[in-house]
Formats: C-alpha cells, structure tokens, sequence
C-alpha cells in the first residue's frame, strides 16, 4: 500500500509572494539605487578635505564640515546600496532559473568591473602620484617615476571604487548556494519560524536585528585589524577580504528578506511618525563624528554605532523613497538609466578635479561644490555617449543595445542599464 507522501519544504518565493509583489511596479526602488550610486560623488569630493580619514587625494585645506557630512553619507549609502542590490537579486530570481540568473551577473558585472580595471584604474594612480608633486611633497620626476612604476605592476589596489563589483558578484553566487540549501526541511522551518517573529513583533525583531548587525560590523571590525596585524601577504588578502567584503553581505540578504517576504517589508521599513528618523538621524551623526578616531576603543565604539546607523537609516532611505518616487518619472529614468556609468566614471574625474584644485586656495566647501558639479555634468555627458554605442555599453555596462530590428515599425523594449 502506497503511503502519503511528505509535503515538500516552502520555497523562499512562494507564489502568493511573488504574485503580491509583480501587482504593480516599484518604481522607488529604481529611483533610491540611483540616487545611492550618485551619492558616491558628494561623499567622494567630499573626502578629500577630511580632517581625521586619509583619501587618496588629500587637500591640505581642511574642512570640518565636509568630514562630517561624508562620515553621515558613509554610514549608510553603501548598506542601503546592498539591500536595494538584494531587492533587486531576488526579484530577478523569482523569473529566472538560478544558474540563468548567475550566468547573466557574470557578464553585467564582470565586463564592467575588468574595463574599470584596464581603463580607469590607471588613470586614477597616476593621479594619485601625481598628487605628491602638486602639493610639494616630492619633486614632479619622482613622482612620474612613481607613477611608471605603478601603472606598469598591477596590483590590489587598483580596484578602489570597484570594489563593489566583485562584492555583488561573491553575494550573488552565495545566494544561489544558499537558495538550494534551502531544500532541506529544516533550513525552511527555520525560515519560516523567523519570518513569523518579525510579522508577530516587528519592533522587538528588529531591536534584534539592529543587534546582530552591530555584533557583526564588530567582529568584521575586529577580525580585520587582527589579519592586519599579522602581516604578510595572507593575511593582508584575508584581511581585504573581510572588510569590506564581508561587511555589506547582511544588508545584501536582508534585501533579499524583505523582496522574499513582503510582510517583513511592511514590518521594518519606515512608514510614518518621527521616531524611527530620529534614531536613524542620532546614530548616523555619533557615527559621523567617531568616525576616523585611531584609538583602540573610539573604533569599536564607531563600529558598533555604524552598524546601528546603517541598518536603521537604510530603512528609513527606503520609506522615503516609496513614499514619495513611488511613480513614473520620465526625468528620473534618464538619472536611473546613467547612474551606473556615473558611477564608474565619477571617480577618476573627482581624482582629476581634486588634483586641480590642489593649485589654489579656495574655501574648501566652494570646492567641493564645483567638483560635484562639475562631475555630475561631465560624468552624465559620458553616459550619453556610451548610449550612442553599443560597444561602449557592453564594456561600461555589461549589456548590448538590440540589434536593428528587420520590422522598424515594431517598437522595441529600450535596455536599461541597472538590470
């Protein structure tokens, strides 16, 4: 006699789930990974007059100001930045097959990241030996020298701002390492008693969240100055590979919680009233002004609140954005459609500005504000060329714009770049 057979284990994107969150297209979540992208410009330009954090381009005119805004942009762009990217990895996995998905993030990510590497990363060091000769430091052949040197011996730390790229690529092979481990029974209970908690107490599951991210920025914090302090080529790769590598990769899976489980969603992003802002705005400023304090204890300490800060600020960035650019803008799809490229292509142009700046003696916020200015223009004027090519797009953005089609008259769908 045939028996019953067990009911299988609950997929992670359950059809209800998936059916509640394509009723309708999120437009918010387009417009905050756009605006997190761009907002590497202010913070970057900004770093560059920072009093206690060294930069690759140091002005020698300081500015307590722009310090303290770029440890408030700090504490939760690049968090924020990763649960958008989880959002995103498992909206796409809810029509994709994994491998499909993974294949695809390979090209979209990989391309851009290795043309970042052979194109901009050498632009970016020779102005950072440059920088030494332009403030006096050394004298201008030393510093070429310097430079030949450089360009001519690869090394880490020519990835700098593409960093992120490589981290997105590692967070998305472990998800689909983690989504087939999830097969087994008891992994999915699991899944489903903590989906429960954070429904049923929304408040207490996130105080416990908020917990288990600042324990983790601790230990990663920790971990990190112990393989520094080790020496040698392993543990300083080890040590790479920690921060900042393993520091993002919880926001990226509670990205992927809050696409997963709507009810989350609801649960921890903000929706109204003004204390859930307040403690995101009090931790980000205590963070802002810990940040850059060598001392064993200040760098716990601003570890600890940034985590908190990140987590919190990070939601609250999130029910902004849905509460107001939750709707079509055509405007803010050309900023969303150029924010990848600005991205890319921000930094070496800040490099490029700071080190002119390096030549005058200007108040440092009007500096800055005409770098930001003028990177912006020049960074999005790149990307309307790019567009003009489809070449260029594959390098810059890791896609192709369609081939001509044989019916012109058939519209054809316009690729984005943030898929």
């Amino acid at each position: 006699m045939r028996g019953t057979a067990p009911p299988g284990p609950v997929p992670l994107f359950s059809l209800e789930d998936r059916m509640s969150a394509a009723s309708a297209r999120e437009h918010h979540w387009d417009s905050l990974r756009a605006f997190l992208m761009l907002l590497g410009i202010p913070y970057h330009a900004a770093m560059a007059y920072n009093t206690r954090v060294v930069w690759d381009i140091q002005s020698p005119d300081k500015s307590e100001f722009l310090t303290f805004v770029s440890g408030v942009f700090v504490t939760f762009r690049m968090p924020a930045f990763f649960i958008v990217a989880g959002y995103f990895a498992a909206m796409m996995l809810e029509r994709r097959p994994p491998t499909i998905w993974l294949r695809s993030r390979l090209t979209r990510l990989g391309i851009p990241f290795l043309t970042g590497l052979a194109l901009l990363a050498p632009l970016q060091i020779v102005l950072i030996d440059l920088n030494g000769a332009v403030t006096g430091a050394m004298p201008m052949a030393t510093a070429l020298d310097r430079a030949a040197q450089d360009v001519t011996h690869p090394g880490l730390s020519w990835i700098m701002h593409l960093w992120f790229l490589p981290a997105l690529l590692a967070y998305s092979t472990f998800l689909v390492l983690v989504l087939g481990a999830l097969e087994q029974p008891r992994l999915t209970d699991l899944v489903q008693r903590l989906r429960r908690f954070g429904s049923a107490s929304p408040h207490m599951a996130l105080a416990v969240l908020t917990l288990v991210i600042t324990a983790w920025e601790v230990c990663v914090h920790l971990s990190h100055q112990a393989m520094l302090a080790r020496g040698g080529t392993l543990p300083y790769l080890l040590a790479h590979g920690i921060d900042p590598y393993l520091r993002y990769l919880p926001f990226f899976l509670i990205g992927v919680a809050l696409r997963a489980a709507p009810d989350l969603r609801t649960a921890f992003v903000w929706q109204k009233g003004w204390t859930f802002p307040i403690l995101a705005a009090i931790t980000a400023i205590l963070a802002s002004l810990l940040r850059g304090w060598n001392t064993a204890g200040l760098e716990v300490a601003y570890n600890a609140v940034d985590g908190a800060a990140a987590l919190l600020a990070s939601l609250v960035a999130i029910g902004i954005a849905q509460r107001f650019r939750n709707r079509p803008d055509p405007r803010i799809d050309r900023i969303v459609d150029a924010s990848f490229s600005i991205y890319l292509l921000h930094h070496p142009i800040i490099y490029a500005l700071s080190t002119l700046f390096l030549l005058t003696a200007w108040p440092p916020v009007a500096e800055f504000a005409l770098v930001c200015l003028a990177t912006s223009a020049l960074s999005y004027a790149a990307h309307r060329l790019i567009r003009r090519s489809s070449l260029a797009l594959f390098l810059f953005n890791g896609v192709s714009m369609p081939r001509k089609p044989r019916d012109t008259d058939s519209p054809q769908p316009r690729i984005t770049t943030l898929r």
